[in-house]
């Protein structure tokens, strides 16, 4: 049979324990429950991602693009990189109407950088719908370089629709 003074101790370390387990649940229910009190953290202000898209137009028997979205932050007017990063091009080119000398041509989308040229994108137009279907791919680009839509033959039978000649840009952040 226990002494007095060990029953003493036995309460001691109930009680004891007892605030521990108390104190430990009181803080884990505040830790998952309370919210963020401080200032709100701040926000990243690098460009992580954009989406453009540019027309064709015809122009004294050249072919332009010109930007939808009107923003040339990371893209000039005449297609030359801002930023570097990834960027995931898709290009495609119908023509208005079935002109037979026409449609045999090549299209592609060139990468001019310090008098390096680098073919991105190629197709030909086909005879039957009279476009180069969807063309795409991911590079990764340096600011300075100009982008170049080339035509194997002049054409200026291009549809100007945005839907059926258009070229998308995605750009991606490069870490």
């Amino acid at each position: 049979m226990p002494q007095t003074t060990q029953h003493f101790l036995i309460y001691v370390l109930l009680l004891w324990t007892t605030i521990l387990t108390i104190i430990q649940v009181s803080f884990i229910i505040l830790f998952y429950t309370s919210g963020h009190h401080g200032p709100p953290p701040a926000e990243d202000k690098r460009l992580l991602g954009k989406m453009l898209t540019f027309k064709a137009i015809t122009d004294n028997k050249v072919v332009k693009w010109i930007s939808v979205s009107q923003d040339s932050s990371l893209i000039s007017d005449i297609l030359t990189i801002k930023k570097d990063g990834y960027y995931f091009l898709t290009l495609q080119v119908t023509l208005s109407s079935a002109v037979s000398e026409e449609l045999d041509q090549k299209v592609n989308l060139t990468w001019v950088y310090d008098g390096y040229t680098k073919v991105l994108l190629q197709g030909v137009i086909n005879r039957n719908t009279r476009s180069t279907g969807l063309l795409g791919k991911v590079e990764e680009l340096s600011a300075g370089g100009t982008l170049k839509v080339n035509f194997s033959k002049p054409t200026t039978n291009i549809d100007n629709n945005e839907y059926l000649t258009h070229l998308d840009v995605i750009y991606m952040l490069k870490h």
